[in-house]
């Protein structure tokens, strides 16, 4: 088990130490590996609890059990920080990997935005919708004359109507 954590924390330094920024498909390379590492971190910690709950189990048969179950608890402590340890260096690389990936996005986001077509698109539908709102006014201050007029429109269509 400790040559299992030595190499793991060797791939973790490696990770953290590594300042070189990827490209995105090596990015998502990279957090690949670093969920398998996490993987493999929550089974060795699963594993540190399955041992530390049968060191407890057997300290209950011994005559110096609290001593014995002090002893398991240091024990369990010990292991637990190692892959603790390892834990925080791979969440710290993951931040990095994924502040480096958020930062690309946003460089695309504003190349985008930035881009010729898309300003002029942009300028466009602006002035499609201004264009849209001058004839809705337009509408509506018609609409609310002719409602003014209703009044005057309906008796002179009674003075026309042959049935009157």
């Amino acid at each position: 088990m400790p040559n299992r954590s030595l190499f793991f924390a060797s791939i973790l330094m490696i990770l953290v130490t590594h300042s070189q920024t990827f490209a995105g498909v090596a990015q998502d390379k990279e957090l690949k590996e670093m969920d398998l590492i996490q993987n493999n971190l929550n089974t060795q910690s699963e594993w540190i609890q399955y041992r530390y709950d049968q060191a407890v189990s057997d300290c209950y048969s011994k005559f110096w059990m609290q001593r014995c179950l002090d002893k398991a608890r240091l024990e369990f402590l010990k292991e637990k920080k190692i892959v603790r340890d390892q834990e925080i260096a791979l969440h710290a690389r993951q931040r990095v990997v994924n502040e480096v990936i958020k930062d690309e996005k946003d460089q695309q986001r504003i190349a985008e935005y930035q881009d010729p077509k898309k300003v002029k698109e942009r300028a466009d539908n602006r002035a499609n919708y201004e264009e849209k709102q001058r004839l809705r006014a337009e509408r509506e201050a018609e609409l609310e004359e002719r409602r003014k007029d209703a009044d005057k429109r309906a008796k002179e269509n009674r003075k026309t109507s042959p049935l009157d």
